[in-house]
């Protein structure tokens, strides 16, 4: 709704008093309109280019989850958000120029998208939504191009 929009995974922002267009919190230059648009095609380009194995991510986050849960005291099974754990991807600030908050919620939209089903140590995972509505949830979009919000993730142990 104006004078917000999103194109997954970035937020536009028109601020007509000023004539000015923020891409994310970033004033761009007041540009044509096609222009803008194929400042954000390039940028998904760029995401959809960038190699991703969705059973090496859900990994990674697996570990970050542990971490998480021992630092932040919480029972195995526990529901963590999702913000939390991009601070333990993504731990320092020069890391976070690199692998940004867009980059991660696009890689939990191909993670949610994937057919992955648990970790390589047979733990199973559940994305869930926030019980605090002022928490931030991310924003993504399924295979049917419906968005979810995601804003928690649990790991538990796979009964066999």
């Amino acid at each position: 709704e104006f004078p917000v929009y999103e194109m997954f995974p970035y937020r536009v922002r028109l601020d007509a008093e000023n004539q000015d267009v923020y891409l994310d919190r970033k004033k761009v230059q007041c540009m044509r309109p096609q222009s803008l648009i194929d400042t954000i095609k390039a940028g998904q380009a760029k995401l959809d280019k960038a190699s991703f194995n969705p059973q090496t991510f859900l990994n990674e986050l697996s570990d970050a989850y542990d971490l998480a849960a021992m630092k932040l005291k919480k029972s195995p099974g526990s529901d963590i958000l999702l913000s939390n754990l991009y601070k333990f991807l993504a731990p320092m600030s020069r890391f976070r120029k690199d692998y940004d908050q867009h980059s991660f919620a696009y890689d939990l939209a191909r993670l949610y998208n994937s057919d992955i089903e648990s970790t390589k140590n047979k733990r199973g995972y559940q994305f869930g939504p926030s019980r605090n509505s002022s928490t931030k949830s991310y924003r993504i979009l399924d295979k049917l191009g419906k968005e979810q919000f995601l804003a928690t993730i649990c790991f538990y142990d796979i009964n066999e």
